[in-house]
């Protein structure tokens, strides 16, 4: 099995070692982690992710303001929402930028299986 890369961005280090923990031992994907907008760039630019897990509430600009500056730097990959916040306005944003999925906070292995299953049916 290919492994593919996974970067989640997200300004809380729990949030980050939850989903790490949660993210299943039989997976193919390998997770790399990034906290702020600056560190995001840097490492999508350097793994070239396939998918990437964006916190909607990050310091400074949205998870959906990241995915829209990592489209404009070249950057080709499923987006999928991080986030507690599920109110209409946020997820019709996500919707309109392209991201592929959303996931809700506090995240569990189920949920992380089923966006598994969603980005790799995407084409």
């Amino acid at each position: 099995m290919q492994q593919k890369t996974i970067l989640i961005v997200d300004d809380s280090a729990t949030s980050r070692l939850l989903f790490r923990a949660r993210l299943p031992g039989n997976s193919p994907y390998v997770l790399h982690e990034a906290d702020s907008l600056d560190s995001a760039m840097e490492k999508a630019a350097s793994i070239r992710p396939e998918v990437v897990v964006l916190d909607y509430n990050m310091p400074g600009q949205s998870g959906v303001e990241i995915a829209r500056a990592m489209l404009k730097a070249g950057i080709k990959a499923r987006f999928v929402l991080f986030t507690a916040n599920t109110q209409k306005s946020v997820l019709d944003e996500a919707a309109a930028a392209g991201f592929v999925a959303v996931i809700e906070k506090p995240v569990t292995s189920e949920i992380i299986n089923d966006m598994l299953e969603k980005v790799g049916q995407c084409n």
